[in-house]
């Protein structure tokens, strides 16, 4: 069913922002790959561990202020794990880019996911007119 010209237009614009949004997710996800901080990870384990004991003891002992210290102590571990240090926040931002004009096929040797399916899209598109 072919689709007026307002609907084309539509469409179009919704596709354009759809992309744009797209290529936001994709460059903030592809600038937080960081190499793996395994001492903060582990100390985070283990404060993560400590914590879940203390809760569980602060439960037995029926006493709210030490549960309350072990889920402090828990959650604290856990963001010890996830969050990263001052090294590692530093090391993306100090990568060069290198992505600089050109079509986007220049820029990037191999394509991505959603790259893929973008040309999949328009092969599919230029085969059914």
């Amino acid at each position: 069913m072919a689709l007026s010209e307002h609907e084309q237009r539509l469409l179009d614009e919704m596709e354009r922002g759809l992309y744009q949004s797209e290529a936001d997710v994709m460059q903030t996800a592809s600038g937080s790959r960081r190499r793996v901080n395994y001492r903060s990870l582990v100390l985070g384990i283990i404060l993560a561990l400590v914590g879940i004991g203390v809760l569980v003891g602060g439960v037995a002992a029926q006493q709210l202020w030490l549960g309350l210290i072990g889920f402090a102590a828990m959650l604290g571990g856990v963001l010890l794990m996830f969050t990263p240090g001052a090294a590692d926040s530093a090391e993306p931002s100090a990568r060069p880019t290198g992505k600089s004009g050109g079509s986007h096929k220049e820029r990037t040797p191999r394509e991505s996911f959603s790259e893929r399916m973008e040309r999949r899209w328009d092969e599919r598109m230029e085969g059914d007119r």
